[in-house]
């Protein structure tokens, strides 16, 4: 991969990730839980509970994230959303757009 394949990983997955939390922003419900700096990973408080939301985007063959619940359990309505570079818009505006129904 070398030095310029490593730094252009990690724009992608930067840009990439700024690009779906930007998005998820814009529904209704959802919303950044931490308003720092980021890199590719990020966390987002969601309308209903985020292990929901994992279990049902699995029927549509999504990764959702991780529910934070499952190692802090006041945390319920958090997820944990990692981007990578392998990401597509078209895979993420699929995403966004499954999120939509918890509004």
């Amino acid at each position: 991969m070398g030095k310029e394949g490593i730094r252009e990983v990690g724009e992608l997955c930067l840009s990439k990730a700024h690009y779906l939390s930007d998005k998820i922003k814009t529904i209704d419900g959802f919303h950044l839980q931490y308003n720092g700096p980021f890199f590719n990973e990020f966390v987002v408080k969601t309308p209903v509970p985020a292990d929901q939301i994992a279990e049902d985007l699995k029927k549509d063959k999504i990764f959702a994230g991780v529910p934070l619940s499952k190692f802090y359990p006041n945390c319920k309505n958090e997820l944990l959303i990692a981007v990578t570079e392998k990401r597509t818009k078209e895979e993420m505006d699929f995403f966004v757009d499954k999120l939509g129904r918890y509004k």
